[in-house]
């Protein structure tokens, strides 16, 4: 297990192709086909993370905030509950990655593929190359994308918090 593999499987940041590649690469190449609790944890992250970055550009009073339901209150509200946020998506970058990597089926490209066989478990397989359907990788990008914002204005409020 590399570090290659843990960003290719969490994020879906890593290229596989550069992407002057990709076109041909996708056509040859075995595509990773996501298990629902992944898409439930990347949905968790583009949720919490769109409602910090909307509350962040628009300029959100941080007292009035809600997260979970619980409001912040006293000087040590608002970092609490920034932290918790970043652990929250912490948490679900990790259960993505554990659920890709158990539950997670690669699509076997026809001419390699087994009669009768159209997918295999990604912890069956060792050296292959695997790409991202685009929906997916598109969705990974934005997420990450979301994350880094979000942790900018989290930071951004903890830091006025403990002014």
């Amino acid at each position: 297990m590399t570090v290659h593999y843990v960003l290719f499987l969490s994020l879906g940041l890593t290229r596989v192709y550069p992407p002057k590649d990709r076109e041909s690469a996708k056509g040859t190449t075995e595509k990773l086909l996501e298990p629902q609790g992944s898409r439930v944890c990347r949905r968790n992250i583009l949720v919490l993370s769109g409602v910090v970055v909307v509350a962040g550009f628009a300029g959100a009073d941080l007292n009035t905030l809600s997260l979970f339901g619980v409001r912040p209150s006293g000087d040590w509200g608002v970092p609490v509950l920034g932290f918790a946020a970043i652990l929250s998506q912490l948490y679900w970058f990790c259960l993505r990655y554990q659920r890709l990597r158990e539950d997670g089926e690669i699509e076997l490209d026809p001419g390699t593929r087994a009669p009768g066989v159209e997918t295999v478990k990604i912890s069956q397989v060792r050296d292959i190359r695997i790409v991202w359907r685009d929906a997916d990788l598109f969705s990974n990008r934005v997420a990450f994308g979301l994350v880094l914002l979000s942790w900018y204005f989290m930071v951004r409020w903890i830091v006025e918090a403990w002014r």
